[in-house]
């Protein structure tokens, strides 16, 4: 069944992908993940990565070996040592392990039946992660795995949640084992689901979830080719809406009121000063209408993210303390900030910002809640969780470095960055909403927002290595962080 975001769009109104498109597809075993990974590969001419034949590979290693597929630290050690490929060409990438062609061996039902337990062992999926994000870093990849669009590519260009009932994908199971010359029983095949399915969900690293994002297609009913075309038109649907955000400078100069103009001209100008860098959306509006969610680590965040907003109004969640009659008081006020108590649920200060919303203003929130330390984004509160279910805006995340170290003109203790990442579009709600209460899924989007934070900061760190300053400045900020925690939360 197509996504209700996709029903009455002709697909040659929806915007072509990008040359570093990520595909990332989720779903359970038989869904049809590979199929259609391999098709969408062909059809945008990307490069498919198979990385379930990556754990399968791991698995075959233990089995061959005599190495215990329960042994956390065994198998990693194994990993760790071991030359892992995958080369594509033919009708499924090839898979080898120490130069030798495993593509075969890895299918077995052997394999198939201790693979979900090797792939739940947290430093296992740790050093997998790692090398599946050296492939598709560069991007122009299509990747299907379990936790691909949650954790391994969080800002993924598109993601995919590929489902189908247990009965539809064991038939197609045992289709896949008649084409390789096995035969199985229909009674065996779904056992051997059922349990895949208890495992991935239930696994405490990195379960097999819908990502409150990912666009949730049920395949039960199609056949293949209707089933890669709606994943096809899937993948086009984030960057057709992203076309339709406006981030033209000129209109919105144009409208702002006078006083946003002064403030946001004196932000500019304290970025410029201090050597500040905009990485993505230069040269552009903040999209309106978003919930603009930054991570924390100063209290010089705030003017030097403002100084890069130049449009439209923008409301800030801002803590009830910074509102003491006075001056104060008076500066958040004219600039439309919102205060809101950090102790329980501010039903009144919810309520503010997502009316802000609703009248087509930004909101600017920093969902941590407080202050971290430098390198160590998250966690994330389940207050944007409450944002994002109320009001169903779009999220512009956004990360900040160096706001600690400033120097005029740039400082080489930290660089003075504030990147922006892709708009992310709430298209995973409705299918979470039939499966969990409120507070989960805002647990489920906080995930996404902390994953998403740690794939920004990887990237600045790709970009300009973490310094010295940066680490010991982390550590010693990590060590003060339980007992601020304990009095601003009450808890750690």
């Amino acid at each position: 069944m197509e996504p209700a975001a996709l029903a009455g769009i002709p697909t040659p109104e929806l915007a072509p992908l990008p040359a570093d498109t990520v595909i990332a597809i989720d779903g359970p075993a038989g869904s049809g993940k590979s199929t259609t990974a391999k098709h969408l590969a062909a059809r945008f001419g990307l490069l498919y990565i198979d990385t379930g034949a990556m754990y399968r590979a791991l698995t075959l290693a233990a089995l061959r070996g005599g190495v215990d597929v329960g042994d956390e630290q065994a198998l990693a050690r194994l990993l760790a040592s071991s030359r892992l490929e995958l080369v594509s060409g033919g009708k499924e990438a090839r898979v080898t392990w120490e130069g030798q062609d495993v593509s075969a061996a890895i299918r077995t039902t052997e394999v198939e039946a201790a693979v979900s337990l090797v792939s739940s062992h947290p430093a296992v999926r740790q050093e997998m992660v790692r090398r599946q994000q050296d492939m598709g870093r560069r991007g122009g990849v299509v990747m299907e795995g379990r936790d691909i669009g949650s954790v391994v590519f969080p800002l993924a260009t598109a993601k995919i949640f590929l489902s189908a009932g247990l009965e539809a994908r064991v038939q197609r199971r045992l289709r896949q084992y008649r084409q390789r010359g096995q035969e199985l029983s229909a009674d065996q095949v779904r056992a051997d689901l059922a349990k895949r399915d208890k495992l991935d969900s239930e696994r405490v690293t990195s379960p097999l979830n819908i990502s409150p994002d990912a666009v949730v297609i049920d395949s039960s009913a199609m056949d293949i080719q209707r089933q890669n075309e709606a994943c096809a038109r899937a993948c086009r649907l984030n960057p057709t809406l992203d076309r339709l955000l406006d981030r033209d400078l000129a209109t919105s100069r144009r409208t702002l009121p006078w006083h946003y103009r002064l403030a946001y001209g004196v932000m500019q100008t304290l970025g410029r000063y201090y050597g500040l860098r905009q990485v993505g959306n230069e040269g552009k509006a903040l999209p309106r209408g978003c919930i603009v969610a930054v991570n924390h680590i100063s209290l010089w965040d705030p003017p030097l993210v403002g100084g890069t907003f130049m449009r439209h109004r923008v409301n800030t969640l801002a803590k009830a303390e910074l509102f003491k009659p006075g001056p104060m008081k008076a500066f958040f006020n004219w600039l439309d900030s919102i205060p809101i108590r950090r102790r329980g649920f501010d039903q009144e200060a919810f309520r503010a910002a997502s009316a802000s919303l609703a009248a087509g203003n930004n909101l600017l929130i920093f969902p941590e809640g407080t202050r971290r330390p430098v390198g160590r984004p998250g966690p994330v509160r389940n207050g944007l969780g409450i944002l994002v279910q109320d009001s169903g805006a779009p999220m512009q995340p956004i990360f900040i470095r160096g706001s600690y170290g400033r120097m005029p003109m740039g400082s080489t203790l930290s660089p003075l960055e504030v990147s922006y990442g892709p708009v992310v579009w709430w298209h995973g709600l409705p299918a979470l909403r039939e499966q969990l209460d409120p507070k989960q899924i805002s647990r489920r989007i906080a995930q996404l927002c902390e994953a998403i934070f740690l794939d920004l900061q990887a990237a600045s760190f790709a970009r300009h290595p973490q310094t010295e300053f940066e680490k010991r400045l982390g550590a010693g900020q990590a060590a003060r962080l339980e007992a601020r925690s304990r009095k601003v939360f009450g808890r750690s």
